[in-house]
């Protein structure tokens, strides 16, 4: 047999009789099944346990999780057991709002905790590992395995100059509009955050998805586009520019690390030639840059493609055709230099005045 407890909120507001219905037809699922439990509501939170044939749960859980009442669903224990610690109870349903008694008052506070605890770890840690939670799996028994992805390296240019030559609430502002783009444009097209780098990012598409990848990098370029546009001279947001390399390959996708710290990450060639492509953005005018095997991963071509020639990527040992897509905001107007000279004149700008 199995156990599982996991914390919800709720969707949208419910009243008292939508939760006794709720507790109603749990209980006859539950006796149909020869499932257990006790549900916990209170100030919009779900807290409940499962236990039963594990079959029988899993069946229960999968229907949990497509429910429109819940959201934010987070599993937080699942337990192999040979005796059940709710038999008598079909399902218990409690509401905690209604009772004034001090024990319950601690089990309020453990509740709020637990959703505030789930949303922090929603922002700190990656998609699939919450999605395995969520499931009722252990990420920490996952091992490598063979993913065939499209990672999307990106980075800010000339990031280092802006550090030096910025005051830090200006640097942290420069940050904040650049992620706010980027990690938006790669959410909207179905792509999921890996790491941020401090000026940069790493993100990975399912496979099938290479030109949704292509659309979240022109995504990236126009919207920075607009608010450097939109940024007068002398704001550092008007020589905001990033650069976006793709590649598309096999990965080994997983943990890595020791008991004492694990990172969910990709591993391979592919990863390593998407941050190379990403660096070719520093030697040619345009703002994304990938190679074939992207466009071999679509269906068609891009109608803005634009072929920009060989490349000899570092560790390879032959050259490879690399290729962007022609739009006005995916050119860079500025050269390197020009553009760390346009920014260290700010620090001279900020100093006069």
């Amino acid at each position: 047999m199995k156990r599982l407890t996991y914390i919800s909120s709720f969707s949208r507001p419910m009243s008292n009789k939508e939760i006794d219905e709720i507790g109603e037809r749990s209980v006859k699922n539950n006796t149909r099944d020869g499932l257990t439990g006790v549900l916990f509501c209170f100030n919009n939170i779900f807290y409940q346990i499962l236990e039963g044939p594990e079959d029988a749960l899993n069946r229960c859980y999968a229907r949990i999780l497509k429910d429109s009442r819940h959201k934010d669903i987070f599993c937080l224990e699942v337990e192999s057991i040979t005796t059940r610690q709710y038999g008598d109870w079909a399902m218990k349903t409690v509401r905690l709002d209604e009772s004034n008694d001090s024990l319950i008052k601690p089990i309020r506070t453990m509740l709020n905790s637990l959703a505030r605890t789930h949303y922090v770890l929603e922002r700190y840690s990656p998609r699939e590992v919450i999605n395995g939670l969520q499931a009722g799996e252990n990420p920490l028994a996952w091992t490598l395995k063979n993913n065939e992805r499209t990672i999307l390296f990106s980075d800010i240019f000339s990031s280092t100059t802006f550090a030096e030559s910025l005051p830090s609430d200006q640097f942290e502002r420069i940050l904040q509009v650049y992620y706010d783009v980027v990690n938006r444009s790669i959410v909207e097209n179905g792509g999921t955050i890996s790491k941020l780098t401090g000026d940069g990012l790493m993100a990975y598409f399912s496979r099938g998805r290479e030109g949704d990848a292509l659309n979240a990098a022109i995504e990236i370029c126009r919207r920075l586009d607009d608010a450097r546009s939109s940024a007068k001279a002398d704001d550092p947001v008007h020589y905001l520019y990033a650069g976006v390399g793709l590649c598309t390959g096999m990965v080994r996708e997983g943990n890595i690390g020791s008991a004492l710290k694990y990172d969910y990450t990709l591993l391979g060639d592919s990863v390593n030639s998407a941050a190379r492509l990403e660096s070719v953005t520093r030697k040619v005018d345009s703002l994304i840059v990938f190679d074939d095997s992207l466009l071999k991963g679509m269906e068609s071509a891009p109608s803005a493609l634009r072929k920009l020639g060989l490349y000899q990527a570092k560790g390879k040992a032959e050259n490879m055709y690399v290729y962007s897509v022609d739009y006005s905001y995916t050119q860079r107007k500025l050269s390197i230099a020009d553009l760390k000279a346009a920014i260290r004149a700010l620090k001279t700008r900020s100093s006069a005045a």
